[in-house]
């Protein structure tokens, strides 16, 4: 059940991060700069490769200007 749930979060984290990524005009490079993120852990957590820690999650969410818990609701 917790493996359903896991994926379920990743999914919902890796779209919420695209779109509002998107919704600002931020390039993958750019957001993972401007939040002291690497990009390629910026692309990663998009494809659901990745599992980042509180504290990227709070760098990017910061940046963004949303919630971490924002980040990991499904809209």
């Amino acid at each position: 059940m917790w493996e359903h749930d896991f994926t379920e979060l990743k999914d919902v984290l890796s779209q919420n991060i695209k779109s509002l990524r998107q919704e600002r005009h931020l390039a993958q490079e750019r957001l993972g700069l401007e939040s002291g993120v690497d990009r390629t852990l910026v692309s990663k957590i998009e494809r659901q490769i990745a599992n980042p820690s509180l504290e990227i999650l709070s760098k990017i969410a910061a940046h963004l200007q949303v919630s971490v818990v924002e980040l990991l609701t499904k809209k």
